[in-house]
C-alpha cells in the first residue's frame, strides 16, 4: 500500500481503528510512530550528509519507508493494545501484541531478530550476517529512540551489543562508531511524553 494512501486511511478511520482501545489512544499512538520515523530519517541523513555511511551501503529508498508497517490499518489497531496499561489485557489483546511485534522485527532487516533465531525476549541473538546497510539504519533508529525517550544511546550500546545481540569485531566497531557519532546530535529537549501508560513487553506473559 502507499505510504502517503495508508495515512490517509488511517485518518479517515480514527473512530474505528481499535475497539479495544481508547480512540485517543490509537491517535497518540499513530503521533509517536510517525514521530519516530522522522527522528529515524533525521539521524540517517546526518550520517549520509556527513560521508559516514559508504556509498554503496546508502538506501535512501528503503529508510523513507521505516517502520511504515506499522502504520497499516491492522498493525496500528494491535500495536496501541501496548497503551492501554490502565486496565488488564486479555490474553487475545496481549497475544496480538506479541503478533505485531513479531511481525514487524522479523519483516524488517533493521531488527537484530530479524537475522537470528529468537524473540524480542531472547539473548545471545546471532547478528552475524547482518549487512552493514541494515546496521546504519539500525544505528539511527536506536538515536531516535534514545532521543525520544531520554535515555543513553551508549549506554544502550553497552547493554545489548555482545549480549542480547552477538556481532562480529567489524560490525561492533561499525555500532560504537556511528553510535559515537550520532550521541552529539541527540537533542536531549525533544524527550517526548505522550501521556501514554505502555505495557512493557517483558511484562505481557
Amino acid at each position: 500500500m502507499n505510504f502517503n494512501r495508508a495515512l490517509n486511511i488511517l485518518k479517515k478511520n480514527d473512530m474505528t481503528l481499535v475497539e479495544s482501545a481508547n480512540d485517543n489512544v490509537v491517535v497518540t499512538c499513530r503521533k509517536r510512530i510517525q514521530d519516530h520515523i522522522n527522528r529515524v530519517k533525521y539521524f540517517y541523513n546526518i550520517l549520509v550528509e556527513s560521508g559516514q555511511i559508504p556509498l554503496e551501503d546508502i538506501d535512501i529508498k528503503r529508510v523513507m519507508k521505516h517502520d511504515a508497517d506499522k502504520l497499516k490499518y491492522n498493525n496500528l489497531k494491535r500495536q496501541a493494545l501496548r497503551y492501554c496499561g490502565d486496565r488488564q489485557l486479555t490474553q487475545e489483546e496481549k497475544q496480538q501484541i506479541n503478533d505485531v511485534v513479531m511481525e514487524h522485527i522479523k519483516s524488517n532487516p533493521h531488527h537484530c531478530e530479524y537475522w537470528g533465531a529468537g524473540d524480542y525476549k531472547s539473548l545471545g541473538i546471532n547478528c552475524k550476517e547482518m549487512y552493514d546497510t541494515f546496521l546504519y539504519e539500525m544505528c539511527a533508529d536506536w538515536a531516535a529512540t534514545s532521543e525520544e525517550n531520554g535515555n543513553s544511546l551508549m549506554g544502550w550500546c553497552d547493554k545489548v551489543v555482545n549480549n542480547k545481540f552477538m556481532f562480529t569485531e567489524h560490525q561492533v566497531d561499525l555500532i560504537y562508531s556511528v553510535c559515537t557519532y550520532l550521541k552529539d546530535y541527540i537533542d536531549p529537549s525533544l524527550k517526548r511524553d505522550y501521556g501514554l501508560k505502555s505495557i512493557k513487553l517483558s511484562q505481557l506473559w
